[in-house]
């Protein structure tokens, strides 16, 4: 082979590989997606903590807002408001709605943040920073970095799988760098043609909780049940 010829050869190779390979964005709506697999939907979660349970049902509408309410005999009649950065408690027998953070606690170290909205490509800037493999799956790495101050972890490596390109691990760190958090996605599935998670675990300051998703659907919430009461 001419030497101009392998030089135009490599050259047309290498563009073509780096047309294959995705961009930081396309990974962030890829594994955003298996969280929010339509623009709006409900889903119930259970919590599990060692023989401590709780339920929940989660509404989602298009512009990311959560409603989550208590299903289990404990948390009925409680419900979780996520007004875009702001999280509003409502309880029962009391008009006025509490604000909390996003990381206030449901059971164990998981949070109404955690069960109630996790969008990457909204809270976060990426960079690839490579390949890696992530319990024994070749995965991309992404460095991410908050968009906005309110965001509560304002660092995050994420590594998405190659083949299927959905989450499979989440570091969350504070603005010093300090672990805050880690998110491991465990089981994924399909619902109406749409990939969705089944399962993730997190783990902080030593304790651990499991989180597993049920009854995936495709159902635009009531405006109505978006609004603080008054």
């Amino acid at each position: 082979m001419r030497r101009g010829t392998f030089v135009a050869w490599a050259a047309a190779l290498g563009v073509t590989l780096a047309a294959q390979a995705p961009t930081a964005a396309e990974l962030l709506t890829a594994a955003d997606r298996h969280r929010h697999p339509w623009s709006a939907f409900q889903v119930e979660i259970g919590l599990k903590v060692s023989r401590d349970e709780q339920r929940w049902r989660v509404h989602t509408r298009e512009n990311g807002d959560a409603r989550v309410d208590g299903l289990s005999d404990k948390e009925k009649g409680r419900s979780v408001l996520v007004l875009g950065d702001d999280m509003w408690l409502l309880l029962p027998n009391t008009k006025r709605p509490v604000r909390v953070s996003p990381q206030q606690r449901l059971l164990g170290p998981a949070s109404g943040g955690d069960i109630a909205r996790t969008r990457f490509q909204e809270d976060y800037s990426a960079e690839v920073a490579g390949e890696e493999a992530m319990d024994g799956e070749p995965c991309h790495r992404l460095e991410l970095k908050a968009r906005r101050p309110a965001v509560a972890f304002q660092k995050a490596t994420l590594w998405v799988a190659k083949a299927g390109r959905r989450p499979v691990k989440a570091e969350f760190r504070m603005a010093s760098g300090k672990l805050a958090r880690t998110v491991r996605f465990r089981e994924g599935g399909t619902v109406q043609g749409r990939p969705v998670l089944r399962s993730m675990e997190v783990e902080a300051s030593g304790g651990k909780v499991e989180l597993r998703f049920e009854k995936w659907s495709p159902e635009p919430p009531e405006p109505s049940m978006f609004k603080l009461p008054e």
